[in-house]
């Protein structure tokens, strides 16, 4: 089957919103320093001191959707960063500011599944600075994903190294690496060169998905 070359956006990117000092999600997660960097028609993504995070607009407090600024254009390349959350790790002058404020913490509910521990987001020296969800012939549970290389020796990246979860909080493993070509190079490992970068697709599931970040898997 004869696979056509995947583009790459250009357009320049949005200017972000104003930061919000914390903003708490209906599923409990706590957000500190939150500047809206783009909208979708189903969610958004923020940038906060957790990392660069797409969020379900069900998940939305009331009144943080309206101060998200217009999109004019498709978003370029990669958008989400590849650091994990973790609700508790927030910074303690966050922290102290929010002390007069009265605060309810929501109970988990029975079904809640419980959250993973923070992973490295460093591997090998190396560094996942963003993804954007893209197909790959029949598959749809890919992503286009850039990573760095901050050694000064070469480092080899194979798909089991990646992993990414889902907005339900599932976690699939990378199957094949793709270099974008005519024709294009599926591979089941690649090197990421010294102080550079790695712009390949990762094949995680034939099936579509809703992916919410990508992480490297240890």
């Amino acid at each position: 089957m004869a696979l056509l070359p995947l583009a790459r956006s250009a357009d320049p990117t949005p200017s972000p919103s104003p930061a919000l000092p914390s903003v708490t999600l209906r599923d409990g997660r706590v957000l500190h320093n939150v500047r809206v960097m783009s909208t979708q028609p189903n969610s958004i993504v923020v940038h906060a001191d957790e990392g660069l995070i797409g969020i379900a607009r069900a998940n939305l407090p009331p009144g943080l959707v309206p101060a998200a600024p217009e999109q004019a254009a498709e978003l370029p390349g990669p958008q989400t960063i590849m650091q994990p959350f973790n609700p508790n790790d927030a910074p303690m002058q966050d922290q102290e500011q929010q002390k007069p404020v009265a605060k309810v913490t929501p109970v988990p509910k029975a079904n809640d599944e419980p959250k993973r521990p923070d992973v490295n987001p460093v591997f090998k020296g190396c560094t996942i600075v963003s993804f954007q969800m893209k197909a790959f012939g029949t598959a749809q549970g890919c992503a286009q994903v850039v990573i760095r290389n901050d050694t000064e020796a070469p480092v080899l990246i194979t798909p089991r190294d990646i992993v990414c979860l889902t907005a339900k909080g599932e976690r699939r493993g990378g199957r094949f690496l793709v270099t974008d070509g005519f024709p294009p190079q599926i591979k089941r490992r690649d090197t990421v060169p010294s102080q550079g970068q790695m712009d390949d697709i990762v094949t995680f599931t034939d099936e579509q998905i809703d992916i919410s970040s990508v992480q490297w898997a240890r």
